[in-house]
């Protein structure tokens, strides 16, 4: 299996020294669990504020992380996306937009 992207997006309700605390955790134990951060990046969206985003073997890699990080209370919400490379599970997709929608 190739490469795995891993986004988590979260809110955080804390300072940014916290938040810097937070991310030097994460980095650690990145290392432990041989993934690959890609950084930390704020995205333009009116519900998450940041999002972090790994390089991982597989999902499980990825999973273990999450159990071995405690997350802190400053994180409000959090949603995790998986991104695969496979070409297995892309299909040509129509035209869009139809050309009906100019006529």
């Amino acid at each position: 299996m190739r490469n795995v992207i891993v986004i988590n997006f979260f809110d955080w309700s804390g300072t940014r020294s916290s938040l810097t605390s937070y991310v030097e955790a994460v980095s650690g134990e990145c290392e432990k669990h041989g993934i690959r951060i890609l950084g930390l990046f704020g995205p333009e969206q009116d519900r998450f504020n940041w999002a972090f985003i790994f390089e991982v073997t597989d999902p499980e890699q990825y999973h273990r992380l999450s159990r071995d990080t405690a997350i802190p209370i400053e994180v409000t919400h959090t949603i995790v996306h998986y991104f695969w490379p496979e070409k297995s599970f892309t299909r040509e997709l129509p035209r869009y937009p139809p050309t009906h929608f100019f006529e």
